[in-house]
């Protein structure tokens, strides 16, 4: 059998210093080393400015035995073992790409040394558009073209080089951005369902207003996007009657008063205005579906702050207590080290710190209480230890902060839930919310009377914004196919008597004259709820067919956003992008660079954002109702 040489490291392990890749190829300071290869040619490889040593020998190998490919490098060869003239065996490595190169067992170094990849010619314009991409992603200032240090490191990298003026490099920039908005212009025209929009206001560092447009839909192969249209300066005076004014004329600049379904925005007073003004336009010009009747849309997570904020106000001492031994041992260094001795000693699983709350934040105090929770043993022991601290909790107390933080916890789940950009969110809000109010309900009993007055205050303000939600968004839960009338029926039997359930049922779910199209869709089997990865927009593209107008409607009513965070992912580009140190851009550019890194890559999260999405993706999709805390527990 012939016996093929291989170099002493291994060319799929983890990749070797430079040192020791020169010394499995022999000298680099000889003018010239030769590998010899028995039954093989030789290698040659000019190393003129090198001190002269004996090569490594290189190791027999078995043709015939298979190895680990680790290396990315073999992904490019495939292999095959011949016989050759004196019929012995001969492996060969055969390019993938080309299918003529083909390479017999050399030494990977060695073979790359005689035989250099070529480089690429650099390109001035190449480079230009690679730094305009990079200061779009990752939000650097236009100034960075004309830091010295990083000319310096350019140059060494590739003297071709020609160093550029920040003015040169925005110009670059802008061309980026001119391109994207036409193909923008041509996806918004081509496609053949109806927009939503989210729209905001925000201020700021440096005190100028913005306007966000965002607009949502399925495209045409049932992907949904989500693109920031406009991040445009905005004067004052900011009311209703000017931000609508504002409004429309972006959505004409873009041509999509005819395609328009609903706008999603909080509940302040001026959007409102906004909103009706907006409607009664595009009503007269007959261009929303069934008269406007779904057009506005709240921010849920707005509504959701509200009424969990309404709850905190009226909250039980314990949690106080929380708060202020939080503040306590977090006000000096000392209390500190020995909290994180009380840790060690109460043997306590805790890891990480203790999270002050701000007050005007609830999921900032879920976060507080639910870290706290953790570290209860350690608390416990600091209160001991600690001859000063009086805020030491009692096990009723104790358990009254776990209830608080179990009832927090769903609120603060969907919440996140709710605020997802890249995926259907529409058929997610009904039984969620029901969820909700089924928690209010339980927690409305507790023998805690400070949890009942939090729940009855909460359960207030939940049914000031019930109405407003029930029709359109419980339509988008029919369209899902793993719940339909069932889950509608059964989760509205379980909070209301009969009869409501069946004016519920009795109403109207007739679309033109499609109505065999619904029955047979409603009345079809259920899609198992536990079925991994289902996608809802999947469903539909391949239902299109057999349900033409009810794929028709899905494609519109799926892309309704139920919040606005899309909106508050813009301001935190925009934060990124105008700062204190960065407070001389024009307003134009501003909504330049924004809308740009927003085309190409997205909403970028921060480091919080991120945590929180994180989150999401741990949510269950499904909050089983035997499963919510009650007040036993």
């Amino acid at each position: 059998m012939e016996n093929f040489y291989e170099p002493d490291f291994d060319p799929d392990g983890p990749p070797l210093q430079e040192e020791q890749q020169l010394e499995n190829v022999g000298s680099t300071t000889a003018r010239s080393v030769t590998i010899d290869m028995p039954h093989a040619r030789s290698v040659t490889i000019d190393a003129p400015h090198a001190e002269s040593q004996p090569a490594k020998k290189c190791k027999l190998v078995d043709p015939t035995k298979e190895w680990k490919r680790r290396s990315p490098f073999w992904d490019h060869y495939s292999f095959s073992t011949v016989k050759g003239k004196d019929g012995k065996l001969v492996r060969y490595a055969t390019c993938i790409h080309c299918h003529v190169a083909k390479y017999k067992a050399d030494p990977k170094y060695a073979y790359l040394a005689a035989n250099p990849l070529p480089t690429p010619e650099f390109d001035q314009k190449v480079f230009c558009r690679m730094f305009a991409d990079a200061i779009m992603y990752h939000s650097y200032p236009l100034s960075i073209v004309e830091h010295v240090k990083l000319r310096e490191m350019l140059t060494y990298l590739n003297s071709k080089v020609r160093h550029i003026t920040r003015n040169t490099i925005l110009k670059y920039c802008l061309l980026e951005h001119k391109r994207l908005k036409s193909m923008l212009h041509e996806i918004l025209a081509d496609v053949n369902s109806r927009i939503c929009f989210t729209c905001d206001c925000w201020s700021a560092c440096t005190s100028r207003g913005f306007l966000t447009l965002t607009a949502h839909f399925i495209d045409n192969n049932w992907n949904l996007k989500s693109r920031i249209l406009n991040f445009r300066y905005f004067p004052p005076p900011h009311r209703g009657v000017d931000i609508y004014l504002f409004v429309v004329g972006l959505i004409k600049e873009w041509n999509l008063e005819g395609k328009t379904f609903s706008m999603t925005c909080d509940n302040a007073g001026s959007m409102d205005v906004m909103v009706a003004r907006l409607k009664s336009d595009l009503q007269t010009f007959g261009t929303l579906p069934l008269g406007g009747r779904f057009f506005h849309v709240r921010c849920c997570a707005h509504i959701l702050n509200l009424i969990v904020q309404s709850g905190m106000k009226v909250i039980d001492a314990s949690v106080l207590k929380v708060r202020e031994t939080v503040n306590y041992i977090a006000g000096s260094d000392n209390r500190l080290v020995l909290f994180e001795k009380c840790v060690v000693d109460s043997k306590s699983n805790f890891v990480g710190k203790l999270l002050i709350d701000c007050a005007t934040r609830w999921n900032s105090t879920y976060q507080m209480l639910k870290r706290a929770l953790e570290a209860k043993d350690a608390l416990n022991l600091f209160a001991i230890v600690d001859t000063s601290f009086d805020f030491g909790l009692s096990a009723d107390e104790w358990n009254v902060v776990d209830f608080v933080c179990k009832f927090l916890e769903p609120f603060y789940n969907i919440t996140v839930m709710f605020s997802g950009s890249d995926y259907p969110t529409a058929n997610l809000y009904f039984r969620n919310i029901v969820a909700i109010e089924k928690l209010l309900v339980v927690a409305h009993t507790h023998t805690v009377a400070s949890i009942q007055s939090m729940a009855t205050v909460m359960m207030e303000k939940f049914e000031k914004y019930w109405s407003d939600y029930s029709i359109l968004l419980a339509i988008a839960v029919l369209l899902d196919p793993r719940y339909k009338m069932h889950f509608v029926k059964t989760a509205l039997g379980k909070l209301y008597v009969h009869a409501e359930v069946e004016d519920f049922e009795g109403g109207d779910m007739s679309v033109g004259g499609a109505e065999s199209s619904v029955d047979s869709y409603l009345n079809s089997p259920l899609v198992p709820r536990n079925t991994e990865s289902f996608n809802i927009l999947e469903f539909w593209k391949s239902q299109a067919s057999t349900f033409p107008v009810i794929s028709r409607m899905a494609k519109d009513v799926l892309a309704v956003p139920i919040t606005s965070v899309a909106s508050e992912s813009s301001f935190s580009m925009g934060g990124r992008v105008l700062t204190k140190y960065r407070s001389a851009l024009r307003t134009d550019n501003v909504e330049a660079f924004v809308t740009t890194q927003n085309w190409l890559y997205g909403y970028l999260k921060d480091d919080e954002v991120q945590e929180c999405f994180e989150v999401m993706k741990e949510v269950q999709p499904d909050i089983d109702f035997d499963s919510l805390p009650t007040e036993e527990q």
